[in-house]
């Protein structure tokens, strides 16, 4: 079951909030709104009528309401108990002396109660006759018996760290608390931690190197950060781990204002309202959720691979989806391919590739002279006449509900030359191409002259972008868009069954 963030985009990108009866990490360098982060969830459990506690070891009660001042959170709610936890060097030794809980307060405090220990932060004043040593042992002991409520914050564990005598210590005592926490007293908790050098960049934990509590304990962590932009400066949000949860990895920017706090961007592409195109599915369930229903019709999308990932049989995959489904297709295929591969695959599917190209359903334009001979297979295209001829018999002898492009970029600059590619593309686009149509262009880009990329890129309304990383996963991600989810990277997954190919989130 999960909980609210109090955020509703935060909620969004967790697929509903933080997990019942788990605990968070949320790390950044200073004045990044770790404190305001997680006091907007112990904010959004007073709101649903539910008893919550705010520790924190860096601000006295008067720090806290001057740094919350611009927010309309309610320290004074008869829920909400917030506790004052520091410790002290000592004098003169490696120990440290007592902690001090400034002030404790709550559903159940009373006029001449609320004071609990020793030290006040501004001095050595006794509050009350008992002293205990500020150990881990004794904050054990505390928060099992005066920390609880449905949700609980510890802002920050940071200042948890100097009572231990090492990080065994240490890390022995955040799992005890997330134990307490979650198990005997069912909360859900978030721990803040600063994280303030550049080495800890690519440590989830910022300064604290506990790998085992970040991979076996702690549910989640989310990362604030600071990024200069242009003279603006940005605090930014990425979920870097979530448990179980299918969460959204991108980075979003976190902002305050109006008292409140909200995650950029809602959406990444327009609204479809606004949008006039339609989609050509491709078939393939988790792609066509990428790209927000399919390809862009009357528009072009242009498929970028690293040379390594697998590219041809997804291709066939789709165009053969397309053939079933009353359009037709055009392929210009990569300089070494054969036709038995693409009349593999579409027969596999169910596609017959002699039948399509009698119905004049399947063109090709076939640059090395290996095609059988037929009318819809075209040899003479070596020039830039010949293939816009091509081109040109294709769209007035295709039957059914539009003609779907699939070319490749590097076969057609090594036969033309990137100025008559440049030219034949412009041309295709504003000539031939319909509001029923759609091309897709294939390419390795370090194979092609980088303005000659710079042209594709900037000329396609989609940009798909697959690679193979060095452990050999497949992973595609969809840079540029006017629809679908910009940005977001999927896992493709190949199968010995139909679909064959998956995409999955």
């Amino acid at each position: 079951m999960a909980v609210s963030t109090g955020i509703s985009k935060l909620d969004e990108i967790l697929d509903g909030g933080f997990q019942e009866n788990r605990t968070v990490l949320v790390t950044g360098p200073p004045g990044t709104g770790k404190s305001t982060l997680s006091m907007n969830f112990l904010q959004a459990g007073l709101e649903e009528g539910s008893p919550c506690t705010y520790v924190s070891t860096e601000q006295t009660l008067e720090e806290l309401r001057d740094t919350f001042e611009p927010f309309s959170f309610d320290l004074e709610d008869e829920l909400l108990t917030v506790i004052s936890l520091h410790a002290r060097p000592g004098s003169g030794t490696e120990q440290y002396e007592q902690g001090t809980i400034v002030e404790t307060y709550g559903t159940d405090r009373s006029d001449d109660e609320g004071q609990y220990l020793l030290r006040t932060l501004e001095g050595n004043n006794e509050i009350d006759d008992h002293r205990i040593e500020f150990t881990p042992s004794n904050l054990r002991e505390f928060f099992r018996f005066n920390v609880s409520g449905d949700r609980v914050v510890i802002d920050s564990i940071s200042g948890l760290q100097s009572v231990s005598q090492n990080d065994n210590t240490y890390r022995r005592l955040l799992l005890d608390l997330i134990q307490l926490l979650n198990d005997r007293h069912d909360a859900t908790a978030v721990f803040t931690a600063e994280s303030s050098h550049p080495q800890y960049d690519s440590n989830p934990l910022g300064q604290f190197s506990v790998d085992e509590l970040t991979q076996y304990n702690l549910h989640g962590v989310i990362r604030l950060s600071r990024e200069r932009l242009r003279g603006s400066d940005r605090r930014l949000l990425e979920v870097t781990k979530m448990r179980g949860v299918d969460y959204d990895s991108r980075q979003f920017e976190l902002v305050f204002d109006n008292g409140g706090i909200r995650i950029l961007p809602e959406k990444r592409t327009f609204s479809s309202e606004l949008l006039v195109a339609d989609h050509i599915p491709t078939g393939i369930d988790g792609l066509d959720s990428l790209l927000g229903d399919g390809l862009l019709a009357g528009e072009s999308t242009v498929f970028q691979h690293d040379g390594k990932a697998e590219v041809g049989g997804i291709l066939y995959i789709i165009l053969s989806n397309l053939l079933s489904s009353d359009r037709s297709v055009a392929l210009l295929p990569r300089i070494d391919s054969q036709p038995l591969f693409p009349q593999s695959v579409f027969e596999r599917l169910g596609t017959s590739m002699d039948d399509r190209l009698d119905a004049d359903r399947l063109f090709v334009f076939d640059h090395n002279g290996v095609w059988e001979d037929h009318q819809n297979v075209f040899k003479s295209i070596a020039d830039e006449r010949g293939i816009k001829d091509a081109m040109a018999t294709v769209h007035n002898r295709a039957r059914g509900d539009g003609v779907v492009m699939a070319l490749d970029t590097n076969t057609l600059a090594h036969m033309l030359g990137a100025e008559s590619t440049r030219r034949v593309r412009s041309w295709l686009q504003s000539t031939v191409l319909t509001s029923s149509d759609t091309v897709v262009d294939i390419h390795n880009p370090a194979l092609l002259q980088d303005d000659l990329t710079t042209f594709y890129v900037d000329t396609a309304s989609q940009v798909l972008e697959t690679w193979l990383n060095d452990s050999g996963l497949q992973y595609i991600q969809l840079r540029k868009s006017s629809t679908g989810d910009v940005g977001a990277v999927r896992l493709i997954e190949y199968l010995d069954r139909s679909p064959y190919v998956r995409v999955v989130t």
